[in-house]
């Protein structure tokens, strides 16, 4: 069996700042020494810097040795040091009619950095009316997991109390609610929800319309299930009023467009003159309003002011699916000002958008995106403690960190720094909308697989390295929409050193699902400025539903519920929006 190399090692800029706090333990100007982001001018760089907290900046070599303290170097075994001021706590009043945070209680810190708002939620909750401070990040000893630190009163006294950041204004509540029952656990929204926008709010809301259906509208609704199956009265009784109560777990994520069920009890009474009876059930729920999966693109990648952007998409539909249009919207916004967001309904199609997307695609690599060899997120810092970012694509695991593989070694088969995929969790490898995902993969140990998630939460196709150790091999997986590759296994000697992506039209061969084109305009104003824009299409099911029709029939055709996906999950419960496609103004 074939093992890797070791690597060269130095020590963690945790070991680091424990040797210099120790080696500092006599100056009389430095009070502590620790690590973080470095700061520069008063902001959060995503550089990683040993912090030197001295009681009085001095502004020349010879005031610090004057003063009997020691230089500080730029550097120390190769990670940034940082000067920082200390501050000692200090109690002041404030008057309880005035907000202690200022005007940064609803302000998002991203990345989280001490100083910024925070608050609770669950059985113990500060929120509309208490909040606090958060006083920094720190690190489990034993596990390396990432942690807040903030008084008591802004936390609770017990265990397990989940925490958000920024503390939200009473009016976004309701909102950050919605939030922790999708995402839950502790620390999730503190750490890893991203920023409100426009693009955020509609798909919060469709999900709560998702949700909603599932629970209590699918096929057939509580109070005509009650009057199907309760006791129905005897003559001459009337019926007073009739009682549905209805309570559902949210499952994981219940985003619109995603297959998920939830567990719902419905309960049924009929109040009648002569008494009452009541019926009950629990059952899981499905979210039927699902796409099989869609694609969008724009006739070019590149537009001048002025010009007009054709868009269209995909739509792909099961076969046996009762209402074949959609009411289709795309939401085009500039990544430089992402509260503007331009609408346009999308039509059916005559043919247009299917001769283009054939045309456009007789070259596939023209619009193919690639990633070759892997960057360092934090010198020093564990690469999974900090999700790997490069371009469009990003890395995540649950482990508590991972290397990279440098392309300088001789036994590194592609010549590409690689990462290293840990042992014992899986990687999450999230990528823009694709059907063809090509992973250039090598190890030294047993194969690994890859898992293809499509956008709605299922698998579209199941891959495997061949047997061959210490040789480069391409990995290909093809699937409707593609956004989410998981990698598991390998033994800790499995890495990826490449990725490409593509969206080229997916081979209809499966007789179960069906295609539909939609298509629609975008003129860009002149003065329109130089920048790239995103493109989120959603789809809403239409109720064809005839007067007198069926209503256990029209209770499955409701109306406006989005049944596309356009979420994705980019780590541990981080949600982001997920972009359909993208073109530039140039």
């Amino acid at each position: 069996m074939n093992k890797s190399p070791k690597l060269p090692s130095r020590p963690s800029i945790a070991e680091v700042a424990a040797a210099e706090c120790i080696r500092c333990a006599d100056d009389p100007n430095v009070a502590c020494v620790g690590f973080g982001l470095k700061f520069t001018d008063g902001n959060p760089k995503m550089e990683a810097a040993l912090h030197f907290f001295v009681y009085e900046k001095l502004s020349s070599d010879d005031d610090i040795k004057s003063a009997g303290s020691q230089v500080i170097p730029d550097q120390i075994e190769g990670y940034l040091t940082d000067v920082r001021p200390y501050v000692a706590a200090k109690s002041t009043a404030c008057p309880g009619s005035s907000s202690p945070t200022g005007d940064r209680g609803s302000r998002i810190e991203n990345p989280l950095v001490g100083g910024s708002s925070t608050t609770v939620l669950g059985d113990w909750t500060s929120i509309p009316t208490g909040y606090g401070t958060l006083g920094g990040l720190c690190f489990d000893a034993d596990t390396g997991d990432a942690m807040a630190l903030s008084n008591a009163h802004v936390y609770g006294f017990d265990l397990g109390n989940d925490a958000i950041q920024p503390w939200l204004p009473t009016s976004e509540f309701l909102e950050a609610s919605a939030k922790y029952l999708f995402c839950g656990g502790p620390l999730a929204h503190l750490f890893f929800w991203t920023a409100p926008s426009p693009l955020t709010a509609i798909l919060t809301t469709a999900a709560a319309g998702a949700f909603i259906a599932a629970a209590a509208s699918d096929a057939e609704d509580p109070p005509r299930w009650g009057q199907r199956t309760g006791v129905v009265p005897g003559a001459g009784v009337l019926t007073e009023r009739e009682v549905v109560r209805l309570s559902a777990e949210p499952p994981h994520l219940p985003f619109p467009g995603r297959a998920w069920k939830t567990d719902t009890t419905w309960d049924y009474t009929r109040v009648t003159t002569s008494g009452s009876s009541s019926t009950a059930t629990s059952e899981p729920r499905e979210n039927e309003h699902v796409l099989v999966g869609k694609r969008v693109f724009t006739d070019r990648l590149n537009y001048q002011p002025g010009s007009r952007v054709r868009i269209c998409a995909e739509l792909v539909t099961p076969a046996n699916n009762m209402t074949a249009d959609r009411f289709v919207v795309a939401h085009c916004t500039p990544f430089d000002d992402p509260t503007r967001v331009v609408r346009r309904v999308l039509a059916p199609s005559d043919g247009g958008c299917r001769r283009l997307d054939q045309k456009l695609h007789q070259k596939p690599d023209a619009r193919r995106v690639c990633i070759r060899g892997f960057t360092a997120q934090l010198e020093g810092s564990s690469q999974m403690l900090f999700r790997i970012k490069e371009g469009p694509f990003i890395l995540w695991s649950r482990a508590s960190g991972t290397t990279l593989y440098p392309a300088t070694n001789a036994a590194n088969p592609t010549g590409l720094d690689a990462v290293r995929l840990p042992q014992g969790e899986a990687t999450y490898l999230v990528v823009p909308p694709s059907t063809n995902v090509d992973l250039l993969t090598f190890q030294f140990n047993s194969p690994f697989r890859a898992r293809a998630f499509a956008a709605n939460g299922t698998v579209v196709d199941d891959q495997t390295t061949p047997a061959q150790q210490g040789a480069p091999h391409t990995l290909t997986l093809r699937g409707l929409e593609i956004v989410v590759i998981e990698l598991s296994g390998g033994n800790g000697e499995g890495f990826l050193a490449a990725i490409c992506a593509d969206n080229r039209p997916a081979p209809q061969q499966d007789k179960k699902v069906r295609s539909r084109y939609y298509t629609g305009t975008l003129d860009l104003p002149l003065n329109e400025p130089a920048g790239d824009w995103g493109v989120l299409v959603t789809s809403q099911t239409i109720d064809m539903t005839e007067n007198g029709g069926d209503p256990i029939d029209a209770a499955r055709r409701l109306g406006g519920i989005v049944d596309s996906a356009n979420i994705v999950e980019e780590g541990e419960c981080r949600c982001t929006v997920l972009f359909d496609t993208t073109f530039s103004v140039v």
